[in-house]
């Protein structure tokens, strides 16, 4: 499922917070830095930071690593600056000496700097998963049913006459509603080669076939009782747009008359037109038709490719600063990748995708720093594996989180996801209820 075009994103969220601003600093650990002399120093206790954190390795840091310490109050260490702080707590350096009542640049090792707070905003929250049995199901829905509004079960495939494919775990859809979460039915261009933009041409450019699989979708929602879909149709070709605009139009009106509705997922962009791979997507046409747009900013480095920062910062807030004028804000929702990418630098073909965390367990393992690229917004590190090769992993963690849920505040959007459920990401959670309430239906 992960590819250049896009990742199909999931909305994911965790638990509630009664705050009303965010309070927690963020440590980055230094070489001979012990958990519990952080823990000493802030007032906390070693279990309490290793619950936050999801450190699954007793009490092993890594030199890079970032830590969540709950509290307003940072105690500067050896190389830190003005700078570095305010960057990593998504803050400018003149609120950060505003708060401290500093009137030069210089700070010394032991001081002690509150970090200005940000104010909590209420999101809409949601998650795709894929159905499994029906008890890895019902424990799925009970965990995340009191930090989700909505789910979304993936995944639904359109055969060359529009007919669905049937979806195992269908039983998931009455426990979603019983448990308070509203459900949604994915529906992709996927084949067993992949996402199909020649498969989507085939549907979406002839009038019989796009209406026979509108009447298959609104047949799909009415019978399984799912409040709507999400349309996934990755790789279109330009040549599309126009009908690809027509049957979100299409669908999304015959949806509404029978009370449900219709979300998109579509691929970065930063105009009408750009980037060029990515023509066939009309932000303003898609957006006005749809209840929802989940845009997947994501996968600037992608398993087919070179190494490097899976969601720059700088790219992302520049489709968001596109999207916006595109697309009416209280529809969008920002895509967060919830997974790491392992490249061998020897072998192209070598590259795994896994969990955050499972990424700063390999750097444990390997006993291998963590660096943080402040341009990127995103940390990585290197290792070489038993058969000597150098793999490179980059992967997001709570520096680089923050950075991307500030920018749900800047654009003051609807909502924030990532893919998937399981993929686990502690830090991600942790940070999303200190900076927003969950909104629920």
């Amino acid at each position: 499922m992960m590819k250049r075009t896009g990742l199909l994103t999931i909305i994911i969220f965790f638990s509630l917070s009664t705050s009303t601003v965010s309070a927690s600093v963020l440590y980055t650990v230094k070489p001979g830095d012990s958990l519990w002399e952080i823990a000493a120093q802030y007032e906390t206790t070693t279990d309490l930071l290793k619950t936050i954190n999801g450190m699954t390795d007793g009490s092993q840091i890594m030199p890079g690593q970032s830590v969540i310490i709950p509290g307003s109050a940072y105690h500067v260490t050896t190389g830190d600056s003005l700078w570095k702080i305010a960057r990593i707590h998504q803050t400018s350096i003149h609120a950060l000496k505003k708060q401290n009542s500093i009137s030069g640049n210089v700070i010394t090792p032991g001081q002690m700097l509150h970090i200005p707070q940000s104010r909590k905003q209420p999101i809409t929250a949601g998650a795709f998963f894929i159905p499994g049995s029906p008890v890895k199901n019902q424990q799925s829905i009970d965990y995340y049913g009191e930090y989700l509004s909505a789910l979304g079960l993936f995944e639904y495939r359109p055969d060359e006459s529009g007919k669905l494919s049937r979806l195992n775990g269908e039983d998931s859809i009455s426990r979603t509603w019983k448990e308070g979460l509203i459900p949604h039915a994915t529906i992709t261009n996927l084949t067993k080669e992949g996402f199909d933009p020649d498969l989507a041409h085939r549907l979406l450019s002839n009038e019989k076939k796009r209406r026979a699989l509108i009447e298959n979708i609104a047949g799909l929602v009415d019978e399984k009782q799912y409040k709507g879909v999400i349309i996934d149709f990755e790789s279109l070709h330009e040549k599309d747009r126009a009908s690809f605009n027509t049957f979100v139009q299409q669908l999304s009106t015959r949806l509404h008359k029978i009370g449900g509705e219709v979300g998109a997922a579509l691929p970065p962009m930063t105009g009408a037109y750009t980037p060029a791979h990515h023509k066939a997507y009309d932000y303003k046409t898609i957006g006005e038709a749809v209840d929802f747009v989940f845009l997947m900013t994501y996968n600037w480095h992608w398993m087919g490719g070179a190494p490097g920062a899976i969601a720059p910062i700088k790219k992302v807030d520049a489709v968001m600063n596109y999207a916006v004028t595109a697309i009416p804000k209280e529809k969008i929702f920002l895509g967060i990748a919830m997974y790491a990418y392992d490249w061998n630098t020897e072998d192209p073909e070598d590259v795994q995708a896994y969990s955050q965390q499972r990424a700063v367990d390999t750097a444990m393992e390997h006993q291998r720093p963590i660096y943080y690229d402040f341009e990127k917004g995103s940390p990585w590190f290197s290792y070489t594996d038993p058969q000597g090769d150098i793999h490179k992993v980059w992967f997001e963690d709570a520096r680089s989180i923050l950075a991307k849920y500030r920018l749900v505040k800047k654009y003051d959007i609807q909502g924030v996801g990532g893919w998937k459920t399981g993929l686990d990401f502690p830090q991600a959670g942790f940070l999303l209820k200190e900076e927003f309430t969950i909104k629920k239906r």
